[in-house]
């Protein structure tokens, strides 16, 4: 089950060495896709911590981060981003973004 990450938590999560965060709203549709994408892939890509965060609880990050549409995907490796998907994410978009991190 992916982490719920706010503004606050952020710094600990990418923290791990390999971490992906999704920028959600729950009134979201493309967003619960794109989030159940990922919680399909969590056990296959055991190495990787996933995350969500909410940008109406959340809004600070994402404007560091200029997310500015949901759904975006922002890959992390060692703290810093590495690789970032927008809008709709198919299910083979996001696996190959996860293979290029382990």
């Amino acid at each position: 089950m992916s982490q719920n990450v706010t503004d606050e938590t952020f710094p600990d999560f990418i923290r791990h060495p390999v971490a992906v965060l999704s920028f959600s709203s729950p009134w979201c549709a493309a967003c619960k896709k794109v989030l159940a994408h990922a919680e399909g892939m969590e056990q296959a890509y055991g190495a990787i911590t996933f995350g969500t965060m909410d940008i109406s609880t959340s809004p600070n990050t994402p404007a560091q981060f200029q997310v500015f549409s949901i759904p975006t995907v922002i890959f992390f490796k060692n703290g810093s981003e590495v690789n970032r998907l927008s809008g709709t994410i198919t299910d083979t978009e996001l696996r190959k973004g996860l293979d290029t991190l382990v």
